[in-house]
């Protein structure tokens, strides 16, 4: 019955919408605020104007904020169903498992973003058969730590640091991968804990003269404090490399991942599927693709690092001078 229902009100809703009715309610949240999330939250807002959904014509946006606090990220999915969102859209792990507790078993659609592992969380049993996963689908950043870990390799890395907070799932996941894949290259791992933004400076201090590279993976806390993590590792003249293209203008030597823009924009494509009138448990997790490498120059020269020619020829862009070059493939 619950799955009738959910059709029933699905369609409901796009009846609506086509009547020119009350404008479609989207609660859109995140778990913390930093460039790479904002940049998925204004990719779904502009992916969705392109799908014909214009704000304060035929869609409304509730945005919201957890402020990296798991008690806020509740609330705020508390709030988003008391105010009777047709959809609601979570950015990042943590912000999702807030959502998905609230609303599991719900008609209301959930579309997660930038989440690694969604199985892992049990926010959905499947990432390839969505049948059996009721009101919840959405796009992971699944990182690639092993390519990572190969690139501080090519540039003379041998230990590893990892600043991370264990509990974000997210992070705690890819940074289990990381010791696992970094025996097969050659390396190891320390780790240093960082469970606030407060405490990123000093877990980051603690690596030093253990390490011969820091290396940042998709966790939120240490992302939102990347300046320090940055400035650390380059009084230190010590590469830093950062899983997450949108820090690169912080100054770190190297930075990888996907552009979260576009991350937002297929994320938008899923919830305008939504509103279409697909059901979330008619739509696989989607996987994004084409992990990117960005190479900061500056910050080479600044801390005596000479890539090598085959990283150079690999990157997406340069930061060099102050400006970030985008290279033609």
């Amino acid at each position: 019955m619950k799955r009738i229902g959910l059709v029933v009100a699905l369609v409901g809703l796009v009846l609506a919408v086509a009547a020119g009715a009350a404008p479609v309610k989207i609660g859109i949240c995140q778990i913390v605020e930093h460039p790479a999330l904002d940049a998925v939250r204004q990719g779904v807002i502009d992916g969705l104007k392109d799908a014909g959904y214009s704000e304060g014509v035929n869609v409304e946006y509730l945005i919201a904020n957890a402020q990296g606090d798991m008690s806020n990220a509740a609330l705020i999915a508390q709030n988003f169903r008391a105010q009777g969102v047709d959809l609601v859209v979570a950015i990042a792990t943590g912000m999702a498992l807030a959502v998905a507790e609230v609303y599991r078993g719900a008609e209301t659609p959930v579309v997660f973003s930038a989440i690694t592992d969604p199985v892992s969380y049990a926010l959905v049993k499947s990432a390839t058969d969505p049948s059996e996963n009721g009101n919840i689908t959405g796009v992971s950043d699944l990182i690639d730590v092993a390519a990572d870990l190969a690139i501080l390799k090519e540039i003379g890395a041998k230990r590893v640091g990892i600043v991370y907070n264990p509990g974000e799932p997210n992070s705690d996941v890819l940074t289990k991968t990381a010791k696992q894949a970094a025996p097969g290259l050659g390396l190891s791992i320390v780790e240093a804990v960082a469970d606030s933004t407060a405490n990123v400076p000093l877990a980051a201090q603690s690596l030093l003269g253990r390490v011969d590279a820091l290396y940042v993976t998709t966790d939120n806390t240490v992302v939102s404090a990347i300046d320090a993590v940055v400035a650390v590792a380059n009084d230190a003249k010590v590469p830093f490399l950062v899983a997450d293209p949108t820090s690169l203008k912080f100054g770190p030597a190297v930075a990888t991942g996907f552009d979260y823009y576009e991350h937002g924009k297929i994320t938008a494509g899923v919830v305008a599927a939504i509103l279409g009138g697909k059901r979330p448990n008619q739509i696989p997790v989607t996987y994004q693709t084409g992990s990117q490498v960005h190479l900061n120059l500056d910050t080479a020269a600044e801390i005596g690092l000479t890539f090598p020619q085959a990283l150079v020829e690999k990157a997406t862009s340069i930061y060099y001078g102050g400006h970030e070059w985008e290279k033609v493939q």
